[in-house]
């Protein structure tokens, strides 16, 4: 039985919400609220937390900008679970793997994030890029969503993917240098969960 798991609630759209906890050992679980998300499923939350009980759940609230969570902990939804390896500056990387990249503009760089995504819902035609956003925000709230062009192991050239199949590759985003702020992961409807290399995850 998982020990050690922190509670988490963060407000969706209108009545919606989605609650989330961090579990002992480098682990993340989403799971919908009651009112889910208009375009996403609404999985049985009671079935969801099977073997997770109020018994090891404690606190609540976190994954939001002013209170990220720690990125090297792998986050659960129903159907996806998604580890983050800790970004890397790879704008030489980039230029260097195909002469049709261009330099990112002045005061920006190149980053990529490796991701690590397993399949556990019911269908056989889904794809990890399909499902899984990455973008970046720095301390101002600013974000950036620009891609880096042709990527080394890109996610998205992972094809379809069935129940309890993974798939890994990299997603890269053009940052301000030195990446200093977050990184958002949404996993299909889910709210966004905001990550920081700065935090360190934690047992309780």
């Amino acid at each position: 039985m998982l020990a050690g798991v922190a509670g988490l609630l963060i407000g969706g759209v209108g009545a919606t919400a989605v609650t989330l906890a961090v579990v002992a050992g480098n682990e993340l679980f989403a799971d919908a609220a009651a009112e889910p998300w208009s375009a996403g499923p609404a999985p049985d939350e009671e079935e969801a937390w099977d073997g997770h009980g109020d018994d090891q759940v404690a606190g609540e609230d976190g994954g939001t900008f002013d209170d990220p969570w720690a990125l090297e902990g792998e986050v659960y939804t129903d159907e996806w679970s998604v580890l983050l390896e800790i970004p890397h500056e790879a704008t030489a990387e980039i230029l260097a793997h195909n002469d049709v990249n261009v330099s990112p503009a002045d005061g920006m760089e190149y980053w990529i994030v490796p991701v690590d995504a397993m399949y556990l819902g019911p269908s056989s035609t889904v794809t990890a890029h399909g499902s899984i956003d990455l973008w970046f925000v720095d301390r101002d709230g600013n974000e950036y969503t620009e891609g880096c062009g042709d990527v080394p192991d890109s996610l998205v050239g992972t094809g379809l993917i069935g129940t309890d199949d993974s798939a890994q590759g990299n997603v890269c985003l053009e940052v301000p240098a030195g990446a200093d702020g977050l990184w958002v992961l949404a996993v299909d409807d889910y709210m966004p969960v905001h990550l920081s290399t700065d935090v360190a995850i934690t047992e309780s």
